[in-house]
C-alpha cells in the first residue's frame, strides 16, 4: 500500500497513473474495450496515464417533481475559506474508506473519486460541514447540492419517486444519472444543500471507491466536483490537490476516472426535464421513458436566477483563459483543443495543441474534455480556441460544458 502525503499549499506532485478499475455497468463513454495511453503537457498529470475501457452492460434509473421559487433570500454571498489546513491524501482501499468516513462523521470534507469526476464530499446531514464545504469551493451558496447515496433504499430516504423516477433508478443506477425528485418527510439534507428548494438531487454513483466510503459512513454525502468553483472538474487526485489543498480534509486517490464529464440530471416534474447533459445519454434515458425529455426555460440558466438544478450556472466550468468556440484557425497566442484529424490554418503557431479525439470518437473526446482543458491553461495562452464538435451523443454534454466555459466572466 502506498503511505499517506500530507499537502499544505497549491501545487500538484506528479500523480499515480494507476488506472481505475473498469466495474460501471452504467457509463456510456466506453463502448468497446480498448486500452492505452493518453499524452498529455499538463503538470498535474504523468506523462503517460494509462487507461483501459471495457464493454459494459446496461441496467435502469429514477425521475418526478416540481419546483418553487427559491425560499431564502441573501444567499448569493461567498463564505470565507480558512486556508492552512492539513490535507492528508491517501490511496484508495478499505483503511482510506474507513478514514473518509470518520471525517465526513467529524463535519471535515473528503474529496473522492467517482464514475464522472472527483466529488468533494460533506455529511449531507450537517450544514456546518457544507458551509465550510461551500467555503472551500468559493462556491455561491445558493447553487444546490447532490446527495450520493449508496443504495436505492437510502435514497428514498432522503426524496420521493414516482413512478418514471423509479424507472429511471432501476435503468441506470448506479451510474452517471442526477435525479431531481420531491423531497421526503423528514428529509434529513440540510436546506443549506438544496439551496432553499422543496427538491432534492441524489444520485448513486458506480464506482467502487466512492461506494466503499458511503457504505462506511452510512449516510448521504453532497459531492460537487472536488475544484474551486467556477474552474475545471478534476479528473485527477492531483488535481483536486492543486485546486484544493490547504482547504480540506483528506483526498482518497483513487487514480484517473473512467468519464471525465459529470452526471447528467433529470428533473422529475410532471414533464421529465433535462436539466444538464452529462454522462448518461439523452438518448439512453428517452428510451426507458419513451418520450423527449424537455428542456429548462432559458432563464434556468442565467447567472441572475436560482438554479434548478447542480451545475446550471451558465459561467460554469471555466478555465483561467478565455474560451473561443467552433474556432476555424488559431490566432497567434492561443492554444488549440482539437477534434478529429483535420488541421486548422496556424496550428503550427499555437502555444499549444492537444486533441481530444484524433479519431472523433465523442467517447474519448468527452473522457480527455476536463483533462486536457486544465492542460492547455496550464501553458497560460491568451486564449483556447475550440474545434466544433457535433452536437449529437455525448457530443450534447461535451459543448454544453465548452458553452459554459466560454461566458465570459
Amino acid at each position: 500500500m502506498d503511505p499517506p502525503r500530507k499537502s499544505l499549499q497549491k501545487g500538484a506532485p506528479e500523480a499515480r497513473a494507476a488506472g481505475p478499475p473498469s466495474l460501471w455497468e452504467n457509463v456510456d463513454f466506453w463502448k468497446n474495450g480498448r486500452s492505452g495511453r493518453i499524452r498529455t503537457c499538463d503538470p498535474c498529470v504523468p506523462n503517460a496515464v494509462l487507461y483501459r475501457a471495457e464493454p459494459h452492460s446496461d441496467k435502469k434509473a429514477a425521475y418526478s417533481v416540481g419546483f418553487d421559487a427559491p425560499q431564502a433570500a441573501g444567499m448569493r454571498n461567498f463564505i470565507p475559506v480558512k486556508t492552512g489546513l492539513e490535507t492528508l491524501i491517501l490511496p484508495a482501499g478499505e483503511a482510506g474508506a474507513e478514514a473518509a468516513a470518520r471525517t465526513l462523521a467529524s463535519g471535515g470534507l473528503v474529496a473522492f473519486p467517482t464514475e464522472t469526476v472527483y466529488g468533494l464530499g460533506a455529511d449531507a446531514a450537517n450544514a456546518a460541514a457544507i458551509a465550510h464545504l461551500y467555503a472551500a469551493k468559493g462556491r455561491p451558496a445558493f447553487n444546490p447540492l447532490i446527495a450520493h447515496v449508496a443504495d436505492l433504499a437510502a435514497a428514498q430516504v432522503i426524496g420521493q419517486f414516482d413512478a418514471r423516477a423509479l424507472s429511471l433508478a432501476e435503468a441506470f443506477w448506479p451510474g452517471p444519472l442526477t435525479l431531481v425528485v420531491p423531497k421526503a418527510k423528514n428529509c434529513p439534507v440540510a436546506d443549506l444543500a438544496t439551496a432553499g428548494l422543496d427538491t432534492v438531487a441524489i444520485r448513486i454513483p458506480a464506482h467502487p471507491v466512492a461506494q466503499a466510503i458511503l457504505r462506511a459512513f452510512g449516510g448521504a454525502v453532497v459531492a460537487p466536483s472536488a475544484n474551486i468553483s467556477g474552474h475545471v472538474s478534476p479528473t485527477l487526485a492531483a488535481h483536486v490537490e492543486s485546486d484544493l489543498a490547504g482547504r480540506i480534509d483528506l483526498i482518497v486517490d483513487g487514480g484517473p476516472v473512467a468519464v471525465g464529464v459529470e452526471s447528467t440530471i433529470v428533473g422529475c416534474f410532471d414533464a421529465p426535464m433535462l436539466l444538464r447533459p452529462g454522462g448518461l445519454s439523452r438518448e439512453r434515458i428517452e428510451a426507458v421513458l419513451g418520450s423527449p425529455l424537455a428542456r429548462p426555460p432559458l432563464e434556468a440558466e442565467s447567472d441572475d436566477s436560482q438554479p434548478l438544478a447542480p451545475g446550471m450556472l451558465a459561467s460554469h466550468y471555466a478555465p483561467r483563459a478565455s474560451v473561443r468556440l467552433n474556432a476555424r484557425e488559431v490566432a497567434l497566442g492561443e492554444a488549440l483543443l482539437a477534434f478529429g484529424p483535420s488541421r486548422l490554418p496556424g496550428v503550427e503557431a499555437a502555444a499549444a495543441v492537444m486533441n481530444l479525439s484524433p479519431a472523433a470518437d465523442l467517447d474519448e473526446a468527452a473522457a480527455n474534455l476536463f483533462g486536457y482543458l486544465r492542460a492547455l491553461d496550464a501553458r497560460g495562452p491568451r486564449a483556447i480556441a475550440v474545434m466544433t464538435i457535433p452536437e449529437e451523443g455525448l457530443g450534447e454534454a461535451i459543448n454544453d460544458r465548452l458553452r459554459r466555459a466560454a461566458v465570459a466572466r
